[in-house]
């Protein structure tokens, strides 16, 4: 069986952590082994995505490190989101089905967007009513990375 957490060279999320993919707005967040941008689909101006640096296919995959600190770069984002967006709510959920490498999208809805938890999960991801421009992306990041320091 071949090592599920091993580098890949099709992986999206590698191609965008190594920078042969660039991210909108560039690296929000970055430590040892976490490193975080906005989504380059930019479904919602804001939308960030987390991930392990290292290929983990998914959670139960974590070393203990990553493990540790998986909820402190989640908090340290999450809180920086909400002072520099100003979102009603931001989700976070992980699905890894068409991109085999563990990632959080941490998705702010705004006052504007219906608030409809779950329910509107497959709007954003198939309707690009929120859908933002390569600009509002890196404003968005910028402002984040401005709330982070």
């Amino acid at each position: 069986m071949a090592d599920r957490n091993s580098p890949v060279e099709d992986c999206f999320t590698c191609d965008i952590n190594s920078g042969r993919t660039p991210a909108p707005g560039g690296t929000i967040y970055e430590d040892e082994l976490w490193i975080a941008d906005h989504g380059v689909s930019r479904l919602v101006a804001g939308y960030v995505v987390l991930k392990p640096k290292r290929h983990v296919h998914e959670l139960a995959d974590l070393d203990p490190g990553e493990a540790a600190t998986l909820g402190i770069a989640q908090r340290m984002l999450l809180a920086a989101m909400r002072a520099a967006l100003r979102p009603e709510r931001i989700y976070a959920c992980s699905f890894a089905e068409t991109v085999h490498h563990l990632h959080f999208h941490l998705l702010p809805r705004y006052a504007h967007m219906p608030g409809l938890g779950p329910d509107l999960l497959p709007a954003l991801f198939s309707d690009e009513r929120w859908k933002c421009t390569e600009a509002e992306a890196a404003t968005a990041a910028d402002a984040i990375r401005v709330a982070l320091a």
